[in-house]
């Protein structure tokens, strides 16, 4: 059957297998016999039944998302709560005025990614399939955008922002592109093995922001009036924090990051000191004295 589809479609037998995981991928299972695939007798399609709640919860998905109006996520999610709407009682109806409005996301800044569709889509597509793609644009402001092929990982949200993470055949090594500098995305048909430990994962270990470095022990004093805004969140998977008598609180994570850690620390003002490394004590320093400068030449 696989090869009659192929000769009938004009496409590989390759394209005909993946096409039919994708189906399965979709929910809907597919019995083999004799070469040939078919529904169970009897199947009659997805069933979907959600609660309150649960739409709720897919709400607060869409209103999260905001950022990425125009882009084929939030469609297709629109796409999936409207199917879900479709089939709900009157009594859950009713109050899908209220559910709509529960939420309200607060995101600045953000980037406008509706005119990066297609290279999302191209993106998306290589992604399901683990098809090596050819990028055509800049990582760095400033740069003559230029052909990058990589076998791409994943999507990295960082702070409201899309950024595509795989091993970029060029530099040997995984690099990260941000979505708005892509100009356009080539698929390629040469499918990649993906390493055996997580990529994404691994590299997301080792990094306070996006920026990936060798990681190595920071430590930061944090004032007492600034202890319980960094008590109540997860900066680091490896933080630990130590709480000293007058009120105030020693982080100590294991990261890489300098750049990133410096603006973090030079966020808190004086709430913050570096105790180590003494790269990262430079850095923040140097650049308190920059600060201190300018003022002073402006006056």
């Amino acid at each position: 059957m696989v090869g009659e589809l192929a000769e009938e479609l004009q496409v590989t037998k390759r394209q005909i297998h993946r096409d039919l995981q994708q189906i399965e991928d979709s929910g809907y299972p597919l019995e083999q016999e004799e070469g040939r695939w078919r529904l169970p007798l009897g199947f009659k399609g997805l069933e979907v039944v959600v609660s309150p709640y649960e739409l709720m919860s897919l709400y607060l998905a869409q209103r999260h998302l905001a950022y990425l109006k125009g882009t084929p996520f939030v469609d297709d999610l629109e796409s999936v709560i409207r199917k879900v709407e479709s089939g709900l009682p009157d009594k859950v109806r009713n109050h899908l005025e209220r559910i709509v409005t529960t939420f309200a996301p607060l995101q600045r800044p953000v980037r406008a990614y509706a005119a990066q569709r297609q290279v999302i889509e191209s993106i998306r597509k290589a992604l399901l399939r683990q098809l090596t793609v050819v990028v055509h644009g800049y990582r760095k402001p400033g740069e003559r955008a230029q052909d990058y092929k990589v076998d791409p990982y994943g999507l990295i949200l960082y702070q409201y922002g899309l950024y595509l993470s795989g091993y970029s055949h060029q530099a040997g090594a995984t690099r990260t592109f941000a979505l708005e500098r892509i100009k356009t995305v080539t698929v390629t048909e040469d499918m990649f093995k993906l390493p055996q430990s997580d990529p994404l994962a691994d590299r997301l270990d080792r990094a306070f922001g996006l920026i990936d470095e060798p990681p190595q022990e920071v430590k930061i004093w944090i004032a007492p009036e600034w202890a319980y805004f960094v008590k109540e969140r997860s900066w680091h998977p490896t933080q630990k924090l130590q709480s000293q008598k007058d009120g105030s609180v020693i982080l100590t994570m294991l990261c890489g990051g300098l750049d990133e850690l410096t603006a973090w620390v030079l966020s808190f003002g004086p709430g913050a000191k570096v105790l180590g490394p003494q790269a990262l004590i430079d850095q923040v320093s140097g650049q308190l004295a920059a600060a201190v400068q300018s003022y002073r030449s402006s006056r």
